[in-house]
């Protein structure tokens, strides 16, 4: 029982990203792990695979977006978590480029609790993402790590915290399509 009220409320999280993310009017997030997990899953330098929860892009950017939502009410594993999340990032963008073909992946972690709060302003920096791979070693399949690269990821993260009330803020999908047609971002 403990596991299925956990994904529910993972996945009521998920949903609920999805609409703030959706109402900003900028971001278009289509594909989501329960119903569609071939579009969400990246791989990484070793092979292995990583699941985002959504997966989308910037509608102004066209850049591919992906998401990791955390809907906890408690710090939880959040800092270690954190921390693979960024080594699977830098991990997935290596690949890219080792293959000869960056697709200027973004990495969003959005959660409803703060963690890290000594060190918040800095967890999208450089030194964070190379501590992450001093404690994920994994994720570089014996390579060095590439400043390069690192550079890349640091520029393409994002951290978001929401907050319970602000779910009362959220544009509902009606008044989304409305705003939409309004501003055109697609190219309609």
């Amino acid at each position: 029982m403990v596991a299925e009220a956990s994904h529910k409320a993972g996945e009521k999280g998920v949903a609920l990203a999805k609409q703030y993310l959706e109402g900003t009017t900028h971001i278009e997030l289509p594909f989501d792990a329960y119903e569609t997990p071939e579009q969400t899953t990246l791989i990484r330098l070793d092979g292995k695979r990583k699941a985002y929860d959504l997966a989308g892009h910037n509608i102004t950017t066209r850049r591919p977006l992906y998401v990791e939502v955390k809907k906890y009410n408690v710090v939880g594993k959040q800092p270690v978590e954190y921390i693979e999340y960024l080594a699977n990032a830098y991990s997935i963008t290596a690949r890219d480029v080792a293959e000869g073909l960056d697709r200027k992946r973004e990495f969003m972690w959005i959660t409803w609790h703060p963690f890290h709060q000594t060190k918040w302003s800095k967890l999208t920096s450089k030194s964070e993402i190379e501590d992450a791979l001093s404690e994920y070693p994994e994720c570089l399949n014996g390579e060095e790590i590439s400043g390069g690269v690192v550079d890349l990821v640091a520029g393409r993260l994002w951290l978001l915290m929401l907050n319970n009330r602000q779910e009362d803020l959220f544009l509902t999908r009606e008044e989304l399509y409305r705003v939409q047609a309004t501003l055109q971002r697609k190219g309609a």
